[in-house]
């Protein structure tokens, strides 16, 4: 009876040697930041139990991943991410790159599959659902790393994200503008972990600062990028003894939201009240009326983060890039001065 052999595995021998998996990894993968000693130890233990590498590296096989943390707000599903994750594709394409899409849970601390699995050298991070620990794993595993849309100071990978204090700038001041000032636009937040969100409402203060204007605390609505919060917090608006006659939503889906409201209420955009929004997604030329928003480039986004990941795997001694790219205003008919 003829007896077969098992192949031993990266596991086994990362366990033998003492080590993470992502560091016997990056021995295998000839990463230079692995000191020569644990290199040493990691090829020992592979001896003994006669374990023999994959004969193609990640970055020989031509894959990078794509890692998404669930989340309502972040998911490529959203309107916002969709076109993303297209401009990261059609750059993959250009590059003669494949891409693999990931979404992980946000219990627990397992390290993406693909990372896992040595299957990419590379990875775009979608949000925050990684926590500076996690991404700490993922680099020690020698998986490069860019974040879309958020940073973390001090890990060396690359950022590439929009100008979002500048957006909100814009925004605000274009609102005050067409005479939004008694009383001040309001505007429809998301939660200060949220980084576009926090640059967006620091750009709002500065606009109202820059005007001597002080808007009333309940003018600031805490929502989560949402159509339903962006419903919710217009309706709260509405409620107060001075309602604004202008809002700007820090992004598109909530003014879509704030839209429903406004309808609901019986109320005229923008006769009675002016709307604003944020990203101009496909739909906010189609809304009723259609959007003024800031316009970003979403697949110019995506595209970058893979130039920059590409580099990043070529030079992981690079230092650290934080890009942002440029938004711009885009007046439709949601927006006019207010109605005396």
């Amino acid at each position: 009876m003829r007896r077969t052999t098992r192949r031993s595995t990266l596991k086994e021998v990362a366990e033998r040697a003492g080590v993470s998996i992502g560091t016997a990894s990056a021995v295998f993968a000839g990463k230079t930041w692995v000191s020569p000693s644990t290199g040493s130890v990691v090829r020992q233990a592979a001896e003994e139990l006669g374990y023999r590498p994959r004969a193609r590296r990640p970055a020989e096989t031509g894959m990078i991943g794509f890692v998404s943390w669930v989340s309502e707000l972040f998911s490529p599903g959203n309107l916002y991410y969709a076109p993303v994750v297209y401009g990261a594709q059609q750059a993959c394409a250009e590059l003669d790159l494949s891409m693999t899409y990931e979404v992980i849970q946000p219990q627990g601390d397992r390290l993406p599959l693909c990372v896992e699995r040595g299957q990419v050298a590379g990875l775009l991070v979608l949000n925050v659902g990684a926590s500076r620990d996690h991404l700490a794993r993922i680099l020690d595993a020698g998986v490069s790393c860019v974040l879309l849309e958020h940073a973390v100071i001090d890990l060396p990978v690359d950022y590439v994200r929009h100008d979002d204090e500048t957006g909100g700038y814009l925004a605000t001041r274009h609102l005050i503008g067409l005479g939004h000032t008694s009383p001040p636009p309001a505007i429809i937040t998301a939660g200060a972990h949220i980084v576009p969100a926090a640059r967006r409402l620091a750009g709002y203060r500065r606009a109202c600062a820059e005007h001597g204007l002080a808007p009333d605390p309940a003018y600031v609505r805490p929502g989560d990028f949402t159509a339903r919060t962006g419903y919710e917090q217009m309706t709260a608006l509405l409620d107060l003894p001075t309602p604004p006659t202008a809002v700007f939503c820090a992004n598109d889906l909530s003014a879509f939201g704030a839209l429903d409201a406004l309808r609901e209420r019986g109320l005229r955009v923008p006769a009675d009240v002016s709307v604003i929004g944020y990203d101009d997604v496909a739909m906010a030329a189609h809304a009723s009326p259609p959007l003024t928003t800031i316009a970003s480039d979403k697949e110019l986004l995506g595209a970058q983060a893979v130039w920059h990941l590409v580099q990043r795997i070529r030079r992981p001694e690079t230092t650290s890039r934080d890009t942002m790219l440029a938004v711009r205003l885009v007046e439709r008919r949601s927006t006019a001065p207010p109605h005396r």
